[in-house]
């Protein structure tokens, strides 16, 4: 797992390695520069401009003008403002009067954006707006550290020293693009190992139990599934293929619709009054499940066993305390609607108030938590794990019962909530991977035959 850090915790660690091991500010942008140009030279073509800030993201991209003329390319650049700190102004009177000054930003090939880096705050004025408003028409836009006031929208973004929480915030996700992360010179391991609660999950970050030979259905975990309904059949009949292609031994609908029945000869069929929910190692409420039924719910809560809660059931979370045995699943919509339920703001648009609302959200009602987008979140009421999905194919019907029953099924075999909701996160993203490289854009059913291929 890498550490993300917000903008603030990263100018408060900037600031102590400058002071604590005496590094040279103007070193630091020289290595910046280098590492940056280092990790996009490759995307170099055409008329190249160099936005430049005030402070010392601006000195980045005039270090950064440098070498592209050194190399061979002749940039023009772009000042924001006549004003700008010691080092930035000093920067600027080393400009060779050989590159062209300019006052417009449409009409590039390649923009590198140097105006602001995480010491920006506030809202952008008209002339920042207009100037990035014309970087944003470039066919390949660069960003220096963070994409500048979060309006420009960058194609690659180089973060210098750390991962910032900006990059990860499901609304501003495409501002960043593909994300390079360079360390211009601070000590390793400062920056590796950062004091933070926010981690960025890889799949190396898995730890799904391993089977053995002598396991069997009856070792492998029964789970159920409570949902459906005659309008949405197959949501449960998703959660409980992929509870099956995740490595659960049995399964079982629990399910007032009829229309359910005998429509998968491999998963036990159950009503609501003969099911004995005592008798499952895991279970997942809401899927398909329609109005739902707040009685059921509230014998799922008290079964005493762990349990996701998706789709139709998140309406019966408020007045309900889970003791961290539940997994939340909501996708954007779904956890608007949790969110006024509770009186608790969603924080959606800012990385810091969506990170406290999080946490909030999982304290209060003492399950794990995990927010599906394009970005998922997972907390535990502490600490947030994300995994950075950005599979456009994913985003299809279906996908989400497919999560749930991947989740339950990792439970059924031991699992804690936390564990279970991380590594069926890293496996759902992995087996639609996999998919989108064989199909190309697919359906919940062969996500569900790459999640067997992926465990």
């Amino acid at each position: 797992m890498r550490p993300i850090l917000s903008l603030k915790a990263s100018s408060r660690l900037d600031h102590a390695l400058i002071a604590e091991y005496g590094l040279d500010e103007s070193t630091l942008i020289d290595n910046a520069a280098k590492k940056a140009f280092e990790l996009t030279r490759e995307y170099v073509s055409g008329r190249v401009l160099v936005m430049v800030g005030p402070g010392n993201n601006g000195s980045d991209g005039l270090a950064l003008s440098l070498l592209l003329l050194e190399a061979g390319v002749k940039p023009d650049i772009f000042f924001l403002s006549e004003k700008g700190n010691s080092e930035n102004i000093r920067r600027r009177t080393l400009l060779p009067s050989s590159l062209d000054i300019v006052e417009s930003t449409y009409g590039y090939d390649t923009v590198y954006d140097a105006l602001f880096g995480f010491g920006f705050h506030g809202e952008a004025d008209e002339r920042t707006k207009a100037a990035i408003e014309g970087a944003n028409t470039g066919k390949i836009v660069i960003s220096l550290d963070v994409p500048s006031a979060s309006l420009v929208n960058a194609d690659v973004t180089v973060a210098f020293m750390a991962l910032k929480d900006v990059f990860f915030e499901p609304s501003l996700r495409k501002n960043a693009g593909k994300i390079l992360l360079a360390n211009p010179g601070f000590p390793d391991k400062e920056t590796e190992n950062a004091e933070t609660n926010m981690f960025l999950l890889s799949d190396s970050d898995s730890s799904m139990p391993v089977f053995s030979i002598s396991d069997y259905k009856n070792s492998r975990g029964h789970i159920a599934i409570v949902g459906g309904s005659d309008k949405y059949t197959g949501a449960p009949r998703l959660s409980a293929r992929a509870a099956f292609f995740s490595g659960a031994g049995l399964v079982t609908i629990i399910t007032d619709s009829e229309r359910i029945r005998d429509e998968n000869p491999a998963v036990i069929i159950s009503s609501p009054e003969n099911a004995d929910l005592s008798h499952f190692d895991a279970l997942a409420v809401g899927p398909g499940w329609g109005d739902g039924n707040r009685e059921l719910f509230r014998r799922v809560v008290e079964s005493g066993k762990n349990f996701v809660i998706d789709a139709d059931a998140l309406r019966f979370v408020s007045g309900h305390i889970f003791s961290y045995r539940a997994v939340l699943t909501p996708h954007i919509g779904e956890y608007r609607r949790l969110m006024a339920s509770l009186s608790i703001p969603d924080g959606l648009g800012n990385p810091e108030t969506l990170s406290s609302s999080l946490r909030s959200l999982s304290q209060k009602t003492e399950s794990i938590v995990v927010l599906k987008s394009s970005v998922l979140w997972i907390t535990d009421g502490e600490r947030i794990f994300v995994y950075d999905g950005s599979n456009p194919s994913i985003g299809v019907a279906g996908s989400g019962d497919v999560l749930s029953g991947i989740i339950t099924a990792l439970m059924g075999e031991g699992e804690s909530p936390l564990r279970a909701a991380i590594d069926g996160v890293i496996l759902h993203q992995r087996a639609g991977k996999k998919a989108h490289e064989e199909y190309g854009y697919y359906s919940a059913e062969e996500l569900i035959l790459m999640t067997g291929r992926c465990r």
